[in-house]
């Protein structure tokens, strides 16, 4: 009872705004009307998306080295049985400028590449050297002489969160490629009315502003169903599209990254995972690449052909 008051209380305050709205002398309709360029929403600025806009609470560290990072800690690592080959101290997390991992934005490079992704393009639980997005740059040493590979993912980031980094930093990058790896489609990025863009999946959020807006967020889930999924995500690859319009564009999805780790667990006799016990593991990671680079290679081709 408590949430369907809640949900009428927002149906009604959504009819207040649009009566008492005078659209006429509304200012930044106004001002879109005579500059399309006009953003009149922050999350949709262009440039380098900010990644603290979208953790509340949690600052990211820039320029430094981190021994653990989020899930990856040492309290849950000493509650793991099989660490496999991980330590304490072999996994280093290197944050750039903007607190992602991975290459510099503004670093030189003769081929650039974008990537954008989750907790699984991001690396959780891996050193530097055992992510994809560093294989993919080993392989492309092989075509170029500095290639850059810039990692936007983050740590429990939607489609949306893919779609929106990419549209927005695409022309301040200037990629030559873009690889978005989907995520789980249930997520959400979603706006309350604080403001704050809250990244959703399947935990609750929490801490003091989850609390003042805990009603807007259990109905957001009440949407949450396999089409709407289904509608998001292809919203997103749509928008993508059309970003990378002049830009070459290979996606993939965690599903890939699924596979490649059944199918070495028949080969190697174990299941490949990261230091957390969680995420894909080294060898889920450099096959990835590889296949990645692989198709890389095969579009190239295709496309001198063509010419």
């Amino acid at each position: 009872m408590k949430l369907m008051k809640g949900i009428f209380e927002h149906v009604w305050k959504i009819r207040q705004r649009i009566d008492q709205k005078d659209w006429g002398q509304d200012r930044n309709v106004k001002l879109w009307l005579k500059n399309k360029n006009h953003n009149i929403s922050k999350w949709w600025r262009k440039g380098i998306t900010n990644i603290d806009d979208v953790l509340h609470g949690f600052i990211t560290p820039k320029n430094k080295s981190l021994k653990w990072y989020g899930n990856d800690n040492l309290s849950a690592f000493n509650q793991i049985e099989d660490h496999k080959d991980f330590t304490t101290d072999n996994v280093t997390y290197t944050l750039n400028a903007h607190g992602y991992r991975g290459d510099n934005i503004d670093d030189e490079s003769d081929f650039t590449v974008l990537v954008v992704g989750c907790s699984h393009t991001f690396g959780i639980g891996l050193d530097d050297k055992q992510c994809w997005p560093y294989h993919l740059k080993e392989f492309l040493k092989q075509n170029y002489k500095n290639p850059k590979v810039i990692n936007m993912a983050c740590p429990g980031g939607s489609n949306d969160w893919i779609a929106r980094v990419i549209a927005t930093s695409i022309d301040t990058i200037k990629p030559d490629l873009v690889i978005p790896v989907w995520t789980y489609p249930n997520r959400r990025e979603a706006v309350w009315d604080s403001g704050l863009l809250w990244p959703l999946n399947t935990e609750l959020p929490s801490g003091p502003e989850a609390e003042k807006h805990r009603l807007e967020f259990q109905s957001h889930f009440m949407t949450i169903n396999e089409n709407s999924d289904h509608y998001n995500w292809m919203k997103n690859h749509w928008l993508v599209k059309l970003a990378c319009q002049n830009t070459m564009l290979i996606e993939s999805h965690v599903t890939e990254l699924y596979d490649l780790q059944n199918n070495l667990n028949k080969i190697i006799g174990y299941v490949d995972v990261a230091r957390d016990n969680k995420h894909f593991g080294p060898k889920v990671h450099f096959h990835f690449a590889d296949k990645l680079y692989n198709i890389f290679i095969a579009r190239q081709n295709e496309e001198k052909n063509v010419k």
